[in-house]
């Protein structure tokens, strides 16, 4: 047997089908077949992929989904039964609800055992045939031949008989096997299972996320992502090997990434019986290999494998599958695992002493300091001073350029073989900040969970605080980082001091106490020569002043600045925070410009960092109407607090995107967005994020037209009068969302006690977007009062202040409720030019529900909706065929590619690598039928395409 048919020997008590993770697109493509199959035309589906990967499992789930009246015909090719004449068939026969047909009553022979058979192969291709059609009588078919390279060639012969047959029966067949070129198979069936009318799904590995669910479904600690991550690199997703992990291997070591993962059982044990039979000198290599890691040089493994002949060992074990050549010259051949599942295989088997040994002389094979410092750890038995030192001094320097992910695997080890226990927490708290803000958090948790209580209590209660503020438990987190603050000796332990004070800093922003967090950052800035490890200290400063109506103030102090773009990674957070008060100020082209540079700075930064900038970025673009970019960036921001798990700020994120989305009445995609929006923590823990989330919730509500879903959503934000940041003019606006929802209720003494505040703020701080938003609702509020001299003043001041800032959005809702409230009162004409104004704004956006609202008013009014201006609709034309034949992805591509970026500039731009545009421009190219970018300037223009803010 060879290790591809490994998974076959890794079979335990089956799982509980509720521990079935992910396949959504394979079972809905096998119920659509299915409900042809119903329908009269017959389908048949490959099921592909190696030994393990699930293609069982997505059967028995589908199987579970079918109609009681369906019959079910499911059969299984065995190895050691291959050899038995039409085995499977009789198994298929067996299963029948119906007697046995004429032409198989003969041939076949029911015994209490087993089903026996002697049939030519016509014969029982005809007694196949007559089978499904007396059977599909009662009801559909659904026949299943699971390991269909394991059937004997009779019963294979007859189900290509019987399939080619089929034409308009109730069918759905399913043949499942690893490889449809595999030599067992009969040529005919293989032509019938690659011919293009056959449904081809091919099971690939189960993603991190669905590795995660499956250890919940299991029973197991949910994974976080750096372990789910982890274990799907360590199996490829295979789902067989990853229950077998998750049954066999303890919790803390399945979230402990820092330790190796086993092979399953069976699977070593079959690993090292090849090895076993390969010689002395082939163990040695494929053990040496496994020391190096998952590849290597040859010469490197054979030197200190001592194997003066490597090349006829290397041969052995490639034979016996243990290892496999790459490409890597003829001056240094390359040798690699063929599976991540060998390599912990051999290299679990390696005894202690013989492990240390080798890893001792592999630190001084390789060349490069990393490698070097792991084979030492790795052979370390014991505390190691100098081990300790050579480690954090690795460490502060790969966090210096942001590489925090080596700098805390670093720290980590040097606080293990720390030789007083004072270094040692100190390192372990190093090692939490570098965690942290690599996105690591269940690491980081479980690390600053062990510092021991004899530890200083001013670093445990800090360390602790931190992890908490992370995980959105701002009200613990105070609680700590006060406690930690009081208990620190400022004189003796400044740097101690101010980390404190800028994590207290941050849990006062998050509690919506802006002035306290830019005392706590004064303090921190005081104690403090240098920026503290996460680099954001000055931002907070900056976020929390913009919070408490101060941004003018915050902006000033990053106003020395130099071209965003240029700007040294030093300087990012105050980047950064210029670029998001510069949001909430309604300068948005300073804020694009501004958060462009931080982007692209961002990528060699934290994780905190990267997620602010990148959805501080997607907000400005969507305010400014380019709202496909914006949803690029959005949804990237989303994804990174999902893999980072950085609860704090996924109602931000997800709360960003479901906005922009649900403004294009993309709701069911907004409705997964906001679900894990309101997985984060609740409104008393973070008010800002909370306020993000919820008022995405009264978007998607205002888009669908139910202003009662708006009220509930909002309305519980009014108890939030007390935090900086909810009711901050230009932050979250939720205000008009709500008074605009009242208003259709008929709320409007409560209308008017939300509305009165909101506008009295918004004149102090002169922000534009926030007055003509207030001024749009006031003339709402006071036409449903039926004052309609006063509603047309407050229309008319809307108007002004959103031609004062580049919001198309706003000033398309102000000319929508503006012609709305003139048709209501029946000046038809001025109404329309409004509500054509409206349409056309809307329709550039592509916010389809308020583009059907200006078209139901225009109806009303008696007037179609109006064609676009000539030379508009000759772009806008071009735009609709890219709109219908691109992915939004692509078309934001396209159009900076059309502007002239290159693709490094593109890449930059939108947070991608260069091999992404790559990718999607050939996408585009393809799909439009083009060849070059000169293409696309055709279809684009080469200027950039103003967005529907302009006039």
């Amino acid at each position: 047997m060879t290790l591809e048919d490994a998974a076959h020997d890794l079979r335990h008590p089956a799982v509980p089908d509720v521990a079935f993770c992910g396949r959504a697109p394979e079972l809905a493509a096998l119920r659509a077949d299915f409900a042809a199959a119903v329908a009269g035309t017959p389908r048949l589906v490959l099921l592909e992929g190696p030994g393990g990967i699930g293609k069982t499992a997505l059967v028995r789930r589908f199987l579970d989904t079918v109609d009681d009246g369906t019959c079910v015909l499911h059969a299984s090719g065995e190895e050691n039964e291959s050899a038995l004449p039409c085995g499977v068939l009789a198994q298929l026969v067996g299963q029948s609800p119906l007697p046995v047909p004429d032409t198989l009553a003969g041939l076949l022979v029911r015994t209490p055992q087993s089903l026996h058979a002697n049939l030519p192969p016509l014969s029982a291709g005809f007694g196949l045939i007559d089978l499904l059609s007396e059977v599909q009588s009662k009801g559909p078919v659904v026949l299943v031949v699971d390991d269909a390279h394991w059937a004997d060639p009779e019963s294979l012969n007859a189900l290509t008989f019987a399939l080619r047959r089929l034409r308009h029966d109730r069918v759905l067949a399913v043949v499942a096997l690893r490889d449809p070129h595999v030599p067992e198979l009969p040529e005919g069936l293989r032509r019938l299972l690659t011919d293009a009318r056959t449904r081809r799904l091919a099971l690939d590995g189960l993603s991190p996320d669905e590795l995660a669910a499956l250890s919940d479904r299991l029973g197991v600690a949910r994974l976080p992502h750096s372990a789910s991550l982890r274990l799907h690199t360590h199996t490829h997703g295979n789902p067989l090997h990853a229950r077998a992990l998750l049954d066999q291997v303890p919790s803390a070591v399945l979230l402990d990434v820092t330790t190796p993962l086993p092979a399953p059982r069976s699977y070593a044990m079959l690993v090292l019986a090849n090895l076993a039979g390969c010689g002395a000198q082939a163990q040695r290599l494929v053990q040496a290999v496994s020391v190096l890691g998952l590849s290597c040089r040859l010469q490197v493994a054979a030197r200190l494998a001592k194997v003066a002949q490597p090349l006829p060992a290397l041969e052995r074990a490639v034979k016996a599958g243990l290892l496999r050549e790459t490409h890597g010259g003829a001056s240094a051949p390359q040798i690699c695992f063929p599976h991540p599942l060998v390599h912990a295989a051999v290299y679990q088997d390696i005894g202690p002493a013989q492990r240390a040994a080798l890893h001792t002389r592999a630190a001084a094979l390789v060349a490069d300091e990393y490698s070097k410092l792991r084979h030492r750890v790795l052979a370390a038995t014991g505390p190691d001073e100098q081990l300790a030192a050579a480690l954090a001094a690795c460490a502060r320097r790969e966090a210096a350029t942001g590489q925090w992910a080596v700098a805390g695997t670093h720290l980590r080890h040097a606080s293990r073989v720390a030789t007083s226990s004072r270094e040692r927490d100190r390192l372990a708290v190093e090692a939490v900040e570098a965690l942290l803000l690599d996105g690591r958090v269940q690491e980081a948790a479980e690390l600053a969970t062990g510092l021991p209580e004899s530890a200083d209590p001013a670093l445990r209660g800090y360390v602790r605080g931190y992890v908490a503020r992370v995980q959105g438990r701002t009200q613990a987190a105070w609680t700590l980082l006060v406690d930690a603050w009081e208990q620190c000796d400022q004189e003796r332990e400044p740097a101690l001091a101010a980390r404190a004070a800028e994590q207290l800093s941050y849990a006062a922003v998050m509690c919506g106490q802006a002035a306290s967090a830019a005392r706590w950052a004064e303090r921190a800035q005081r104690l403090s020569t240098a920026q503290g490890p996460s680099r954001m200290l000055r931002f907070n400063h900056l976020i929390a002043l913009g919070l408490s109506g101060r941004a003018k103030e915050g902006i000033a102090l990053a106003a020395d600045l130099p071209d965003p773009m240029i700007v040294p990674l030093r300087s990012t957070d105050l980047l950064l925070a210029r670029g998001e008060l510069r949001l909430w100020s309604d300068d948005l082209h300073g804020a694009r410009h501004d958060l462009r540079g931080a982007v692209a700075n961002c990528r060699a930064t934290t994780v905190p960092l990267r997620l602010l900038s990148t959805s501080a970025l997607a907000q400005t673009l969507h305010r400014l109407g380019e709202w496909d970019e914006a949803l690029i960036h959005a949804e990237s921001a989303a994804s990174i607090a999902d893999d980072a798990d950085q609860w704090w700020l996924k109602p931000v994120t997800h709360g960003v995107a479901a906005q922009i989305l649900a403004a294009r009445g993309a709701f069911d995609r907004a409705a997964e967005h906001l679900r894990t929006a309101g997985e984060g923590p609740g409104g008393a823990e973070t008010p800002v994020a909370y306020a993000y989330g919820v008022c995405a919730l009264g978007h998607c509500a205002d888009a669908r037209g139910e202003p009662r879903a708006v009220v509930e959503a909002l309305r519980p934000l009014l108890g939030f009068a007390e935090q900086d940041g909810v009711n901050e003019p230009g932050v979250v606006d939720w205000q008009p969302l709500l008074v605009d929802a009242l208003v259709q209720l008929g709320e409007l003494d409560e209308a008017e006690a939300v509305l009165g505040p909101y506008e009295e703020l918004a004149r102090a701080r002169g922000r534009h977007s926030a007055l003509a938003a207030a001024a749009r609702i006031r003339g709402n509020l006071l036409a449903a009062r039926r004052e309609p001299q006063r509603a047309q003043a407050a229309y008319a001041r809307a108007q002004d202040h959103a031609a004062q800032a580049p919001l198309p959005f706003v000033r398309a809702r102000v000319a929508l409720d503006h012609g709305a409230f003139l048709r209501r009162i029946g000046r038809r004409s001025l109404a329309i030019a409004q509500l054509q104004a409206a349409h056309t704004v809307m329709t550039e956006l592509g916010a389809l529900p308020y583009q059907a609202r200006c078209v139901r008013e225009l109806s009303a009014c008696g007037r179609a909706a109006p064609p676009l201006p000539t030379d508009e609709r000759a772009r806008e034309g071009a735009d609709d065929s890219l709109d219908g034949a691109l992915t939004p992805q692509e078309l934001a591509v396209a159009r900076l590619a059309a502007q002239g970026l290159t693709n490094r500039q593109i890449a930059t731009s939108l947070a991608l690598s260069v091999k992404t545009i790559e990718y999607h421009l050939g996408h585009t190219y393809a799909k439009l039928g083009i060849t070059s970018r000169i293409g696309l300037v055709q279809r684009l223009g080469p200027q950039e395409r103003s967005s529907p803010s302009a006039g």
